[in-house]
């Protein structure tokens, strides 16, 4: 076998462990801080969302009141004077 095929069955160095650890550590505290700005990112959407939904349903009540008041109002009829 290779010198290199046999270093993973080396015991590693008390400063590679430290590296390894510090790398990791730095991996961790990153995805912390990526998930809690997605956290955020995810809760202005729902803000957004909810008042898009509350829009969307006065518009419907709006509509609907606006039927159900028959012709008369904004009805696509010629002025009364053609």
């Amino acid at each position: 076998m290779a010198e290199d095929q046999l270093e993973h069955l080396r015991p590693m160095s008390t400063e590679k462990l430290e590296k390894r650890i510090e790398v990791l550590e730095e991996l961790c505290a990153h995805q912390t801080s990526e998930i809690e700005n997605l956290s955020d990112v995810v809760k202005e959407q729902w803000t957004e969302i909810d008042g898009l939904k509350k829009a969307m349903l006065r518009f419907r009540d709006r509509l609907t009141e606006v039927e159900e008041t028959g012709p008369g109002g904004h009805e696509n009829t010629r002025p009364p004077h053609y």
